[in-house]
């Protein structure tokens, strides 16, 4: 009887310092940079992509590599996966785009971040 004690005790012990200590919200603990921004597709994103992604040579009228980013439907298809933000934060994994071409501004691709983050909203 006292080793089946013994046993739960240490059990229940284990278990208890095991607690997901993170479990709570915490206070100090700095808010996510997205929660507060709110980009949409028109108001924010559309002229980087056109700048940048939906030119004629490239994934606009040519649709280089069989990607076309010439409307919201197709940019929303292409970044709800995840080479899209690998791609333009030149990351291992993807291709580096724009192609042959310096990276994005860290804003330009915090609000394309973001923006994926926060659901592709449209308007």
């Amino acid at each position: 009887m006292k080793y089946q004690t013994v046993i739960v005790l240490a059990s229940a012990l284990f278990m208890w310092s095991c607690e997901d200590d993170d479990a709570q919200p915490n206070p100090e603990q700095p808010q996510n940079l997205c929660d507060s921004l709110d980009y949409t597709y028109n108001d924010d994103v559309m002229s980087i992509i056109n700048a940048n992604c939906a030119t004629p040579y490239c994934h606009g009228g040519g649709g280089a590599g069989g990607v076309y980013m010439a409307d919201y439907a197709e940019i929303k298809t292409v970044a709800s996966g995840g080479k899209f933000l690998k791609a333009i934060k030149h990351e291992v994994g993807a291709s580096a785009m724009p192609k042959n071409q310096a990276k994005l501004s860290d804003a330009d691709i915090q609000i394309i971040e973001c923006w994926v983050q926060n659901g592709l909203k449209e308007k």
